[in-house]
């Protein structure tokens, strides 16, 4: 297990730790599977936009759109900063 970020779950709405088992990611207290967001872009931005609103920062934003989209470091954080001003919403 590799994950050290906390993300609010959209199943649980728990602020969770984000657990990796055998190339999913999981979250730790009620399992949700965060992985198949890959093949869903528009509900990850929704979790990530949730995220953000609620507070918990970019760095958990931005490690979960890389593990889950396989994007570079850049390009999540890019992603996220945009995510964040079409939103309106504050980062730092």
């Amino acid at each position: 297990m590799k994950s050290q970020i906390y993300i609010k779950c959209p199943q649980c709405q728990k602020n969770g730790l984000i657990i990796e088992n055998r190339g999913r990611f999981l979250c730790a207290n009620c399992q949700y599977d965060y992985t198949p967001l890959n093949e869903d872009p528009g509900k990850l931005d929704e979790i990530l936009i949730d995220n953000l609103e609620d507070g918990g920062g970019p760095l958990g934003a931005i490690a979960l759109y890389e593990w889950i989209t396989l994007q570079p470091p850049q390009e999540a954080a890019r992603h996220i900063q945009q995510l964040a001003k079409d939103n309106k919403i504050k980062l730092f």
